[in-house]
């Protein structure tokens, strides 16, 4: 495992798609066919870690990893998860507590928001949004939705019970489409900034799984 998540390089993807998540390799566990459990689509276990390859615009190989750390927000306790970007460091925050996973971001002020970017309830249709302040004052309004769930294939692998999720900022001309797997989370994700053309492409490679 915003989105969320989100939280980096490419600040805004990472935050949007939360993300900030998690092939083919070794791994020590395999996603399950049977129905997810309440929070499943998290894993916050310390030393758990993923790799990412992404295409697009730009390309970059990067990896996430728990780390032995959290912080409070608004006395709630959110990981840290690590990103690693071809030595440029990041440090993202998430959260997961009755039915919601959450991830923390800035605000234009520097001000700490958190938002929702998934849901146990991942019925086709589902939808909620968030408004946070954006450069100038504007507000930038996250637009979640549940396109579909059901299973998929990332490169080789099929994964089960996977949820996608839609993510729209009228604002920034941003649209993502993230696919998340229990046990494993984020397997890939689709982003397109079209303000400024920008598209990327991000497919998992790799997990080890605590």
């Amino acid at each position: 495992m915003n989105s969320a998540a989100i939280i980096s390089t490419r600040l805004s993807f990472v935050i949007v798609s939360a993300t900030l998540i998690f092939g083919f390799g070794s791994c020590k566990k395999d996603p399950v066919k049977s129905l997810p459990g309440p929070g499943e689509y998290l894993n916050s276990k310390v030393g758990s870690n993923w790799g990412y390859s992404t295409t697009g615009t730009s390309s970059s190989d990067w990896t996430v990893k728990v780390e032995d750390s959290t912080v409070l927000y608004s006395s709630k306790t959110f990981q840290m998860y690590k990103t690693n970007t071809a030595g440029v460091i990041s440090r993202n925050y998430y959260r997961y507590s009755n039915g919601n996973y959450s991830v923390l971001v800035l605000d234009a002020v520097g001000a700490t928001q958190d938002i929702i970017y998934l849901k146990d309830s991942t019925q086709t249709g589902k939808k909620w949004s968030k408004s946070i302040k954006g450069l100038g004052g504007i507000l930038k309004q996250y637009n979640y939705e549940v396109i579909e769930t059901g299973s998929k294939t990332v490169g080789s692998k099929s994964f089960e019970n996977v949820v996608h999720i839609r993510l729209n900022i009228p604002s920034l001309g941003y649209t993502s489409d993230a696919y998340y797997a229990p046990k494993v989370g984020l397997v890939m994700v689709d982003d397109d900034y079209a303000s400024s053309g920008n598209t990327y492409h991000t497919e998992i490679k790799s997990y080890d799984l605590k």
